[in-house]
């Protein structure tokens, strides 16, 4: 079995009402052969400049429930 890691940029409609993001998700993939058993989401870091902003917007992070519903229906 071979583990890696996989980085994709996704832009997504924030979840919370914040408008369109540029998201980074992190992948740790398990595979053998190329075939894929496992990919499970490890991270996501939001390139929206209103979180890095002093007194900006508060997070409740949904898009990572929003990402991790959308993997498991895909075939």
């Amino acid at each position: 079995m071979e583990q890696k890691i996989e980085r994709e940029f996704k832009s997504i409609r924030c979840p919370e009402r914040k408008g369109k993001a540029l998201v980074m998700c992190e992948w740790d993939i398990v595979s053998t052969e190329g075939r894929i058993f496992r990919r499970t989401l490890k991270q996501i870091d939001c390139y929206n400049p209103r979180l890095t902003e002093f007194g900006g917007i508060d997070c409740n992070w949904g898009c990572e429930r929003m990402i991790a519903k959308r993997e498991r229906r895909e075939p």
